[in-house]
């Protein structure tokens, strides 16, 4: 009987333990797939997109529903036949220059935020930007090419409402950003084969 009372308990301490370490690997600063990963894996996109989870949160943080500050939406439409003529490296200074100004009104309603909850999803939403910016950032560095001169990226629209926010933040990254990367991964059999 005591044995099985220990057994129990050293059970007890590893699932524990196991979520604490879940919990901890979670909030890392930068969990971004590898850039090779992110294009040639299509489960790392998938892990990397918090949108659905952001959403869900924002469910039960009314305050964080209204931004205290106007957030610019990036026009998302897309031509298909002009969006496939553009380069990939234009294609992808294009959508980074769209996440950029993204995170820089999200850090600015976040400044503005006064609600724990609104904070913490403002934040949560902004480090999920950053890891995007970051990851296309060194898909740019490891292509050796000089950066695209890119338009200035066209304002949809100007939105306080963050569900509005994150529909479009999702639109950019599974539509815009998947087709750039659908290109991209036709590179993957090659880099993985050598």
């Amino acid at each position: 009987m005591e044995d099985d009372q220990r057994v129990c308990r050293a059970h007890a301490f590893t699932q524990a333990l196991f979520l604490l370490l879940s919990l901890v690997l979670s909030e890392l600063p930068h969990p971004e797939a590898k850039p090779l990963d992110f294009v040639c894996v299509g489960e790392a996109r998938k892990v990397m997109n918090k949108v659905k989870d952001l959403q869900q949160d924002l469910t039960q943080c009314s305050s964080a529903a209204f931004l205290p500050a106007p957030v610019r939406i990036p026009c998302i439409r897309v031509n298909l036949l002009t969006w496939k003529s553009k380069p990939i490296p234009e294609r992808g200074a294009e959508i980074l220059q769209s996440l950029r100004m993204l995170a820089q009104d999200i850090h600015q309603a976040r400044n503005g935020s006064q609600a724990e909850c609104a904070l913490r999803l403002l934040g949560r939403l902004e480090h999920n930007i950053n890891n995007y910016i970051h990851t296309l950032r060194q898909l740019h560095a490891q292509s050796g090419l000089d950066g695209p001169k890119v338009p200035e990226i066209s304002v949809q629209s100007v939105t306080q409402d963050l569900s509005r926010v994150l529909q479009h933040f999702d639109r950019l990254i599974s539509r815009k950003l998947e087709w750039l990367v659908s290109e991209m991964a036709k590179e993957c059999e090659t880099k993985t084969d050598t």
